[in-house]
């Protein structure tokens, strides 16, 4: 019978990228000889699988095999979850199929290109591509924006991230050192952009080269430690996209010039710790930011709105503090969440409603960690927006910008302060249970209990000889 592709196809199919999308790019690139396939698992690792070009057309014709197992990995590279999956189910495979838009040369290697893949439960006859599969966390950042379908409520988000520029070299204790040059704190200052001026120049263009929307760089509190942000979007996958390959980019391209970059929210105790601040407006059919208001602290949508941040502020701190190390950025007086409080043009509050034009109005969340998997982050903060506003919220624990106490001066005792107790709370929220699905809450938390146990059972920290020896 003649080939004949059925009309009842998965709506989602045209969101793949073709063969012809990808001849189209190939025909601009010489010299291409791999294709690498990447996704992004649960602890927000980009992973993948490299083609020889002969073999890459099959990415786009059949998808990639995949054990369901990689996007479950633990930040070892162990499959530990406490569910045992990956053993007791047979670890099976899904299909990953490439994303349309998102086939673009690799920067540092003029040989690869890549594409991004999307997880699939099963591909049936005739080239129907079943549902998506949910141990995909852009597939999760997927099912909450659904969400916002045919509400008139438009998000839009910018995310910011912060990292510090190392010495590939360890000091005599193995632990890390800030990149010679760095010992002083200039906040801001241009003389420490200006000192790696051509690292900065060259991150900048790789993120053009990957159409990665970069904006400004600056110099941040800490010896060593810098942030770059990506400029606003209304395509959230995409934005998502671009700050888990953002981090990508920023790594590959300090390794090139002898570098090292981290990520990690707290590699040194007595400096500030990395966040990644996502910024969120809304906007309505007509293309009208509807938080727009000449109020400092907002109209009742972004009040709403505000009050939906906060209704899953805590539940969700597995994600925004995804490891044991992120809970060592919480301290008081120390510009990091330490309760749920919201105000304008405060560093010291969770939820800023930061200084600019009327029309700008948005709000700044300020929990997550830089290291964070964007995906789960940006799926946490729009099912509490979606809450609050189809809900029409009231927020609480409101300071006043002219408040010289301070919103930072004490913990909230409710707030989880290690990883254990806040995936007790994650897995027990209803709110993120009617957003993200149950059995996610119970992967991502079995991951993560798994992943404990296998880093308690992988070393002796020096420190335990010294305390207990």
């Amino acid at each position: 019978e003649p080939f004949e592709r059925p009309s009842l196809i998965n709506k989602d199919f045209m969101e793949f990228a073709t063969q012809e999308d990808f001849e189209a790019v190939l025909n601009k690139h010489h010299n291409i000889q791999y294709v690498d396939a990447l996704f992004t698992d649960l602890c927000g690792y980009v992973r993948g699988k490299r083609f020889p070009l002969l073999e890459a057309d099959k990415i786009f014709s059949d998808g990639v095999l995949l054990p369901f197992s990689a996007f479950y990995l633990d930040v070892l590279g162990g499959v530990t979850n406490t569910l045992n999956l990956g053993f007791t189910d047979g670890d099976p495979d899904g299909v990953l199929m490439p994303i349309k838009n998102t086939i673009q040369p690799v920067p540092w290697d003029e040989r690869i290109l890549q594409v991004l893949i999307s997880l699939r439960k099963d591909q049936e006859k005739w080239g129907v591509i079943k549902e998506p599969s949910e141990a995909d966390p852009r597939n999760i950042l997927k099912k909450v924006l659904d969400r916002f379908k045919g509400s008139g409520f438009n998000p839009v988000v910018a995310f910011e991230l912060e990292f510090y520029l190392l010495d590939k070299e360890r000091d005599s204790k193995g632990k890390p050192t800030p990149a010679k040059g760095t010992n002083k704190t200039h906040v801001y200052g241009i003389p420490d952009l200006d000192l790696f001026g051509d690292l900065f120049h060259e991150i900048n263009e790789n993120c053009k080269i990957q159409n990665i929307p970069a904006t400004t760089a600056s110099s941040e509190f800490a010896a060593g430690q810098y942030e770059i942000n990506l400029r606003h979007s209304g395509d959230l996958l995409k934005a998502a996209d671009d700050a888990a390959l953002l981090r990508r980019v920023i790594k590959e391209t300090c390794l090139r010039h002898g570098y090292e970059a981290t990520f990690m929210a707290k590699p040194f105790l007595e400096e500030t710790g990395n966040g990644m601040h996502l910024h969120i407006s809304v906007y309505d059919n007509n293309e009208k930011n509807i938080f727009t208001t000449t109020s400092r602290y907002g109209n009742e949508y972004l009040k709403s709105a505000i009050a939906g941040l906060q209704s899953t502020f805590y539940e969700s701190f597995p994600i925004f503090i995804p490891n044991r190390n992120g809970y060592r950025r919480i301290q008081a007086r120390n510009f990091v969440p330490v309760n749920t409080s919201w105000s304008w043009n405060r560093r010291d509050v969770s939820l800023r409603i930061p200084a600019g034009s009327n029309k700008a109005k948005r709000i700044e969340h300020r929990a997550a960690s830089a290291d964070a998997n964007p995906y789960l982050v940006l799926a946490c903060v729009l099912a509490g927006l979606h809450n609050g506003l189809m809900n029409k919220l009231k927020p609480n624990n409101f300071v006043n910008f002219d408040n010289t106490k301070g919103a930072d001066s004490e913990v909230d005792d409710e707030m989880p302060t290690n990883l254990e107790s806040s995936l007790n709370k994650f897995q027990s929220s209803n709110l993120l249970s009617k957003y993200l699905g149950k059995e996610y809450l119970e992967l991502y938390t079995s991951t993560k209990l798994g992943e404990m146990e296998h880093m308690n059972s992988s070393f002796i920290p020096k420190e335990e000889y010294d305390f207990y020896l």
